[in-house]
């Protein structure tokens, strides 16, 4: 084992055990890199903690604030609901910061586009989120939304499984006589 100058030495002070910077240093950023925000003393056995405040001066500034960072998503997370947003293209971490409140239309504040926090989907304007749920899969998507809500402005009815325009028009009485005539 080489020796290291008095400076070239980290001593985490949760612990009291010692090692070198450039091993310290490498410890990390490798724990980072894994998404391991809470980094153990290096020393099997020991339950001691690194602090980031403590390696700053030993780590890359990138891999002190993705540390940090991964600190502050974790407290987040523990004590809130999170989730992300639902447009594949963003996917924001977002946080229900309303206590009970039931949220439903919300903006991202990343991409700015609403969508349904209790859904978890793009926004289903005009149809309430336990309708919204029981549509099949393929139901789902803003065009067919559209169809649905002209469907319901129409008063269109399903004929099977899809919308029938004549169907609707036997609810008309005078549409439907003229139709035949």
């Amino acid at each position: 084992m080489d020796s290291k100058p008095f400076q070239e030495i980290f001593i985490n002070q949760n612990c009291n055990h010692s090692f070198c910077d450039e091993c310290i240093a490498k410890y990390v950023a490798a724990k980072i890199q894994e998404n391991i925000s809470n980094v153990k003393c290096p020393e099997p056995k020991c339950r001691g903690i690194l602090e980031p405040q403590n390696c700053m001066s030993i780590i890359p500034k990138e891999v002190f604030e993705r540390w940090e960072n991964a600190l502050c998503e974790n407290l987040v997370l523990a004590t809130s609901k999170k989730f992300y947003c639902p447009f594949k293209d963003c996917s924001a971490m977002l946080v229900n910061d309303d206590g009970n409140e039931v949220v439903t239309c919300s903006e991202c504040s990343h991409c700015h586009r609403l969508f349904c926090a209790q859904c978890k989907v793009a926004w289903h304007g005009g149809m309430e989120c336990g309708e919204f749920m029981g549509l099949n899969e393929n139901e789902r998507e803003k065009e067919d939304l559209m169809v649905m809500n002209l469907a319901k402005a129409k008063r269109w009815r399903r004929c099977g499984h899809r919308f029938c325009l004549w169907k609707a028009m036997e609810s008309v009485p005078w549409l439907y006589i003229n139709r035949y005539h």
